[in-house]
């Protein structure tokens, strides 16, 4: 229903205008923008079966000195762009997958100079990088020479600017995603790390605790990955409450109770599913036939950055609980702190 209310060219044009960022020496530019739906079936299509596209372009001179010119994707947005440099009518090998809240690598628009370089007069001219940013585009589609800095989108019967995330291949990138999806779209997974040390630093508790939300979330991510869980979209407010629980439980006890690791083992499994909505993991687990090494490689970023969290705050928190105004100088307040980023986290989106 709301799809019928948003028209094609509205849908293109909010993506541009709030989600990509075109830049030139990491300033923002303000490009002119031009919409038009086209026909990208041939005439042997049938109606029924006849697509369009609504073809975005953002055109614009380079600033006089500019060195480099980049795309920034919004970290608000829910999709993947896929970006081809074009210059001198020639489609650079490698695309650009850029995902929310990353900018692309930057492309040099320094002046081309013609003839000897060693001569005494040189004339220069700067080329212009036609520049495709293709939301969810194909990478056939992606390599065609379209105009400077096109968004493309697939119009059909829906009329919705929704896309699929664009896949990165191979373990390597696995392992970076599973790092980014730790930190990138929640700070929920490291607060909820962080409040394990606030009730106790005795090994025995520490080490459960861990345990638990290590085994917990990794289960939940393998399984995700596989297609075998969903991801709803209350995951987020639901970790949330399990930080506030784990962070007010700190405030009112000094020891672990019967219950403190199931509480974990719940925290552990919602930050699993946050982790599987993370635009990262998208991007590694989006094509069918997810291979294992990809998975084992997610995880370990993942969790890599989770033990990292875990030994950063005992590292910080080990030294001052020696004091005697440990609890009340450093565990309440930072409880409070966390409990309160924890809601924020949870209600920002419905602000």
């Amino acid at each position: 229903e709301l799809n019928e209310e948003i028209s094609p060219e509205d849908a293109a044009r909010e993506f541009a205008r709030e989600y990509l960022t075109v830049m030139f020496d990491k300033k923002d530019q303000e490009p002119e923008m031009s919409i038009e739906i086209v026909d990208s079936s041939d005439e042997e299509t049938p109606e029924e079966l006849r697509r369009q596209q609504v073809l975005t372009k953002l055109v614009g001179d380079i600033p006089e000195g500019a060195k480099e010119f980049l795309l920034y994707l919004d970290p608000r947005c829910p999709m993947a762009v896929v970006m081809v440099v074009i210059k001198d009518a020639q489609p650079t090998r490698r695309m650009q997958v850029i995902l929310a809240g990353e900018y692309s690598r930057p492309v040099s628009v320094l002046p081309v100079v013609e003839g000897d370089p060693f001569a005494a007069e040189t004339t220069g001219k700067k080329t212009s990088p036609d520049t495709r940013a293709a939301a969810t585009a194909p990478p056939a589609d992606a390599a065609d020479p379209v105009g400077p800095a096109e968004t493309n989108a697939p119009d059909d019967s829906s009329d919705e600017a929704e896309g699929e995330v664009s896949p990165v291949g191979g373990a390597g990138a696995a392992l970076g995603a599973g790092w980014r999806s730790y930190f990138q779209v929640s700070w929920l997974p490291v607060l909820l790390t962080v409040g394990l040390f606030l009730l106790t630093l005795g090994r025995k508790p520490v080490f459960a605790q861990v345990a638990a939300l290590l085994v917990s979330q990794s289960l939940v991510v393998a399984l995700a990955a596989w297609y075998l869980l969903p991801v709803p979209a209350w995951s987020a407010t639901a970790l949330a409450v399990v930080v506030v629980a784990i962070c007010g439980e700190a405030l009112f006890h000094r020891r672990a109770r019967s219950w403190r690791v199931p509480l974990v083992v719940a925290g552990g499994l919602f930050s699993g599913l946050v982790l599987a909505g993370s635009a990262p993991f998208a991007a590694t687990f989006s094509a069918s036939g997810t291979g294992r090494g990809e998975v084992l490689a997610f995880l370990l970023g993942s969790e890599g950055a989770l033990v990292l969290v875990a030994l950063v705050t005992a590292a910080v928190l080990l030294p001052l609980s020696r004091f005697a105004w440990y609890r009340r100088v450093v565990v309440e307040p930072v409880a409070v702190v966390v409990i309160g980023a924890a809601i924020f986290s949870s209600v920002e989106k419905y602000l």
